[in-house]
């Protein structure tokens, strides 16, 4: 997480809270591959033993032991998550409109007028994306503690193939998280600030129309507007770029894995495998695995492109400015 964010969590008293409702949400993905893993491995047994009676009391077993855990998860998320998301964002907006009516006047006179919309609008929405909205630091926390569990567990069960697992997904995560997004916030922040001019250019089309035409200025607002919606055309679209390259990498390491399964089979595995339910579920653990590394992945690159407004926001939430380098 952003520390100026984390500051600003503190700042509001809302820091505990959020930690709180984290540690609660993290158990839910690896009990969830636990569980899976843990059914198909029965049920397989179950047939190839022909103890087909036991089928239909395992079933109710684990729809029950399913229910409960999506009931949890729910319970989770209805009864915290939407009071943390509604309080936040009440904050977030009171704290920036209190900033921006008890501002001097030269602090005032260092922003343009739609600047300061754009901090009060856009710039909140991406600092509540950031923390929030599904796919950002929420998700990420959840998978990379189900990759880090899964992992151990797949270690006990089939070493070998942790290691094949690793030797795949590392390499390639760090391309799509670290290389492939590193200037995603710089283009970002152009495009917030390019937003901010557009705004300015944008809002005397539509409230002094009249006066433009009086004084012949059409031409000169409208090349205004058309340089600025470029220049934030610009801007995102090599954010989209970025992340199309990051999606890309993030789809080839999964199919590279499972190509890897199928071409070396047990021999990549090291060991030899009891029986298909045996297979099965160390599979579930390597999928789980794989997964969770996806979402880590659109987890970093959702919270990318949105780290530029939320750092834009804290600016003004508490002062702290932060620079981006050139691309």
């Amino acid at each position: 997480m952003n520390r100026n964010v984390y500051r600003l969590l503190k700042d509001l008293g809302m820091h505990r809270i959020f930690i709180v409702f984290l540690i609660l949400r993290v158990p839910f993905d690896f009990m969830s591959t636990v569980l899976y893993a843990n059914m198909l491995g029965v049920f397989l047994r179950l047939i190839d033993r022909g103890n087909h009676g036991d089928l239909l009391p395992t079933f109710f077993l684990f729809l029950g032991l399913t229910a409960l855990l999506f009931a949890y998860n729910m319970t989770v998320w209805c009864t915290i998550s939407v009071r943390v998301n509604v309080r936040l964002q009440k904050l977030f907006r009171k704290r920036m409109l209190c900033r921006i009516l008890g501002a001097g006047y030269e602090e005032i006179q260092q922003r343009s007028g739609g600047e300061w919309l754009n901090r009060l609008n856009s710039d909140i929405d991406h600092l509540h994306t950031y923390l929030m909205a599904p796919v950002n630091f929420m998700h990420l926390v959840i998978a990379l503690v189900n990759v880090i569990l899964s992992s151990i567990v797949l270690a006990f069960l089939n070493f070998p193939l942790l290691i094949v697992t690793m030797l795949v997904l590392l390499p390639l995560s760090f391309l799509s998280c670290i290389v492939v997004v590193r200037k995603i916030p710089v283009f970002k922040h152009r495009a917030q600030e390019a937003l901010g001019r557009y705004t300015n250019w944008a809002e005397p089309v539509v409230r002094a129309r009249d006066a433009i035409c009086i004084f012949g200025g059409e031409e000169q607002v409208l090349k205004k507007v058309e340089e600025t919606s470029l220049d934030m055309l610009h801007a995102n679209m090599q954010v989209h770029r970025r992340v199309a390259r990051a999606t890309m990498i993030n789809t080839f390491s999964g199919m590279m894995g499972y190509l890897l399964l199928l071409l070396c089979g047990d021999s990549m595995m090291g060991t030899k495998i009891a029986d298909i339910a045996a297979l099965m579920k160390i599979t579930q653990y390597r999928a789980g695995i794989m997964k969770s590394t996806m979402l880590i992945n659109n987890a970093v690159n959702s919270m990318r492109s949105h780290e530029a407004g939320a750092v834009r926001a804290c600016e003004v939430l508490i002062g702290e400015k932060e620079s981006y380098g050139s691309a």
